[in-house]
């Protein structure tokens, strides 16, 4: 039988038959013996006490000892007792390897807003009683006899509702939940997708960009239409959901983007903005009140293509130099870059003429005519908006334009001409929505 007992501090001993580790002789071997497996951990946990006491929910396990009647031996809750007696005297702390962290003991008793002297414990009469209960808390579930932990998504929910925390995958989380366009099975599962997978996708800017969604100080956000962004989501969700999936898939950068180009192209959001920028909530979509995060600078950025821009290339030679284009450096090798530029753009124009072998251009025509032809095509066709191709068409008869035939042509073929890496990337972010139709009709 156990009881529950007030113990002075000063009257609980630490067990030097601590199931941890192997039996001591002594009370300052048991502690030494805790300090060197613990560490910083006991820090940590003696920091935790001062702000919140000790756990209520989760006693100190004692039984007297058969020595001394005025002691009693603690079963279970030694780190606790041992974090208690440091901040009482940091002194107990005396091996050289540990001065730092002697330190910040005395420094926590220096600030120390409350002082336990007293503590509750439940007292069994035999330790043999403790026994069961000890085992049941450090065994893991026991086929849910003991303490069944809960699962990442689990922890974000605590933390959401409790804390008023919320991580950015929780928040998409909800919004699927909440949206009427996800169907009830898709919804029924979210329950079990592994959230760590979904974070370290939302934690990528790129993975983000290409949903139409942003990161603004912890909150999720879109500019783009919900239905888009849900859409986009909704096939990350089954895709996580899948038992086949592995984080393997989506590990390192190159993976993430990796994933991104095989996305289905029915799924990939469409980038039609919404009416007014919106925030992910618990229970959907409200619209941003306040300050918008700015945009990203395409002079600020080290690569010509951006990761974001996803491409399905069917050529095997112009998508090695597409990947070559998002990977490079184009401040360390910007001459480069701009030739690859100039050869990835025309080879794109020849695989689109192929294709669709439009009026008055073929693959041995000027590029100038090239690119004419091709934008007079995909307007007639519809597969791109006229005000896109028409602004490719000006841009590239004016001299004076970064995209100008005369500027590409002096990427080559003048050795005086030196492109910087800034227009480069403008260069690129005028002409992208065209190069995406392009590909998207190949």
């Amino acid at each position: 039988m156990a009881r529950t007992d007030t113990i002075r501090l000063f009257d609980l001993l630490v067990n030097t038959e601590n199931y941890r580790f192997d039996p001591v002789t002594g009370q300052k071997e048991a502690i030494d013996t805790m300090i060197v497996s613990q560490g910083e951990k006991l820090y940590v946990l003696a920091d935790h006490i001062m702000k919140n006491g000790l756990n209520p929910n989760d006693k100190i396990q004692a039984v007297a000892s058969s020595h001394d009647a005025t002691k009693f031996i603690v079963l279970e809750g030694n780190r606790r007792v041992i974090a208690l007696k440091l901040i009482e005297n940091p002194e107990l702390i005396d091996n050289a390897r540990f001065s730092s962290l002697k330190k910040r003991f005395r420094k926590l008793q220096t600030e120390a807003t409350r002082v336990i002297n007293d503590v509750d414990c439940n007292v069994y009469d035999d330790p043999s009683e403790a026994d069961v209960w000890i085992k049941l808390k450090h065994t893991g579930q026991g086929n849910g006899i003991g303490t069944v932990e809960w699962s990442a998504q689990q922890i974000r929910r605590f933390e959401e509702r409790v804390e008023g925390k919320s991580s950015i995958a929780m928040q998409a989380i909800n919004l699927l939940k909440s949206s009427p366009d996800v169907p009830e099975t898709v919804k029924n599962a979210l329950g079990t997708l592994k959230i760590t997978n979904l974070d370290r996708l939302l934690d990528d800017p790129d993975v983000r960009t290409f949903l139409g969604v942003d990161n603004n100080n912890g909150v999720l956000q879109s500019d783009i239409e919900e239905k888009e962004v849900v859409k986009g989501l909704m096939q990350v969700a089954s895709d996580l959901l899948n038992p086949d999936f592995t984080v393997k898939r989506i590990y390192t950068k190159d993976d993430r983007m990796d994933y991104l180009h095989a996305f289905p192209a029915a799924m990939r959001p469409g980038m039609k903005k919404a009416g007014k920028p919106w925030v992910f909530t618990k229970t959907g979509a409200s619209s941003v009140k306040g300050q918008q995060s700015p945009k990203p600078n395409p002079k600020d950025r080290k690569h010509l293509i951006p990761r974001s821009c996803v491409l399905k290339i069917g050529n095997p030679k112009l998508n090695a130099i597409y990947y070559e284009l998002q990977r490079a450096d184009s401040y360390k090798f910007t001459n480069g870059c701009a030739v690859l530029f100039r050869v990835f753009v025309e080879l794109s124009l020849d695989c689109y003429i192929d294709k669709h072998s439009p009026a008055k251009v073929t693959s041995g025509s000027k590029l100038i005519t090239k690119v004419a032809e091709v934008a007079n095509h995909m307007e007639s066709k519809g597969f791109a908006d006229k005000h896109v191709c028409k602004g490719i068409r000006n841009a590239v008869g004016n001299k004076n334009d970064l995209l100008g035939i005369e500027t590409w042509h002096a990427y080559v073929h003048n050795a005086r001409f030196s492109p910087t890496p800034q227009n480069l990337n403008i260069t690129w972010d005028n002409m992208q929505t065209f190069i995406e139709k392009l590909w998207a009709n190949i």
